[in-house]
């Protein structure tokens, strides 16, 4: 209970420092947002909760699979705005986009 909570706050913590200095300087914020600190940050928590390496690399390829449909659902919602759209429409289209990436590069990456 008490790792839960320290693994909460930690993560809050960071998420909230980057989401205050975003305010002030969005380029950087959205820099420091893109580094692996949530990757690095759960295989971290993954070991301290005693994960063998093979569960953490399983976990990091999985993280790796999921970077080109980020990368695309980041691209739609940036040039969504950029023509005008609503913040939320847009990223309820990339999300749709996202998804759509994933399931096709899931079953690219099967055969």
């Amino acid at each position: 209970m008490l790792m839960t909570f320290v693994k909460a706050t930690v993560s809050a913590a960071i998420v909230t420092a980057v989401t205050v200095l975003a305010k002030k300087y969005p380029g950087l914020g959205g820099w420091i947002t893109a580094l692996p600190m949530v990757s690095l940050l759960s295989a971290t928590w993954l070991v301290v909760e005693k994960a063998s390496g093979h569960e953490v690399a399983r976990f990091l390829a999985g993280v790796l699979s999921g970077l080109l449909p980020t990368a695309i659902l980041l691209a739609v919602t940036i040039v969504m705005l950029y023509r005008g759209w609503p913040f939320s429409r847009a990223v309820v289209l990339a999300v749709a986009v996202w998804l759509f990436s994933s399931i096709l590069l899931s079953k690219m990456t099967s055969l």
